[in-house]
């Protein structure tokens, strides 16, 4: 733990790392701490209590409320999205793509536009998850589905609107009422980055040599964008481990590896020949200009290590690797 708030004061020092860390073992909070600035632009340090842009993270919780679906047997992982959105436009995507390709990026579901500057017009025109999914519903999948593995938010924007037609709930409501308060994640929710708030990080891109304030309001945005605490992250594991969110088998097949980095919906990576077992990790990370972060836990020691931080990537990600690449390093040795 030592080694590691040296390195993360080191990064911060040199104002490449700003932001929280934390790491657990078995239930134990091990280490805590908090780096750098809330606001690059002003001398108020992070806290513990900080809020942070989780950025891609937040795809974790539509995977839980997904998986909440399968346990209610309103969803199965063989459902076919046109099974629920019954009026989807595009019949080829609606007929072919199943939760499970959705869940794994296997659907050859593009992007959506709604993250860029480029895309502060759609961003404005948007209020709800069905008017996210109209933005790219008119479009086949980009490849068979479940041949390929390409990275995709809108397969995830997707997703949340099916968890809103089954459940009957907006997707805001239903992330608050099955997993933000059963987990007692009391400071988790979407944000307006627009609105100045004490508590909640602010980052920033670099554009021209000047700092430029990154704010995307994306309310509801099933594939992230929430704020959470680092004490929120880590309860969130807890209620997990606990099967107080899904049951225990069901969270156990959602973390197995399915293909290359992906589980169903959580990243379950390290694996394979050249890897020891206990590098096997599940979890997800997420990156944005001005958000970086990584949740991840080591299923066979027992160990949860969460960097949320307010600079650019790869900022929390080498803090983040620190306690693994010195084990790995001490094994070496030995």
């Amino acid at each position: 733990m030592a080694r590691l708030d040296n390195f993360a004061s080191d990064l911060s020092r040199q104002g490449t790392f700003s932001g929280v860390v934390l790491v657990a073992r078995h239930g134990h909070v091990l280490f805590e701490k908090a780096y750098g600035k809330r606001d690059a632009k002003h001398d108020e340090p992070n806290t513990i209590d900080t809020r942070f842009n989780l950025a891609s993270a937040g795809k974790m919780f539509t995977s839980v409320a997904v998986l909440q679906q399968i346990a209610a047997g309103r969803l199965s992982l063989d459902t076919h999205v046109g099974d629920v959105l019954k009026d989807y436009p595009n019949r080829n995507f609606a007929d072919t793509v199943t939760v499970r390709e959705l869940l794994t990026h296997t659907s050859g579901a593009d992007d959506v536009p709604l993250l860029g500057n480029e895309n502060a017009a759609n961003r404005a025109r948007i209020h709800s998850v069905a008017d996210m999914v109209a933005l790219e519903s008119h479009q086949p999948p980009a490849f068979p589905p479940g041949t390929k593995q390409v990275y995709s938010n809108f397969g995830f924007v997707v997703l949340g609107r099916m968890v809103e037609v089954v459940s009957g709930e907006d997707f805001q409501s239903y992330l608050r009422r099955h997993i933000f308060e059963p987990a007692g994640m009391t400071h988790t929710g979407f944000i307006d980055c627009t609105t100045p708030d004490p508590k909640l990080a602010v980052g920033y891109t670099i554009d021209n040599g000047k700092l430029v304030f990154n704010c995307e309001t994306l309310r509801g945005f099933p594939a992230g964008d929430e704020a959470s605490t680092i004490g929120d992250m880590y309860r969130f594991v807890q209620a997990l481990q606990s099967g107080k969110l899904i049951p225990p088998a069901l969270f156990a097949q959602a973390t197995k590896t399915y293909r290359q980095f992906m589980g169903l919906g959580f990243f379950a990576t390290d694996y394979g020949p050249g890897h020891l077992e206990r590098d096997f990790r599940w979890g997800h990370g997420g990156s944005a200009g001005g958000v970086c972060t990584d949740v991840r836990t080591y299923p066979h020691t027992g160990e949860t290590v969460i960097v949320l931080s307010n600079v650019s990537p790869p900022a929390c990600f080498p803090v983040a690797n620190f306690l693994h690449q010195d084990y790995a390093k001490a094994h070496q040795k030995h």
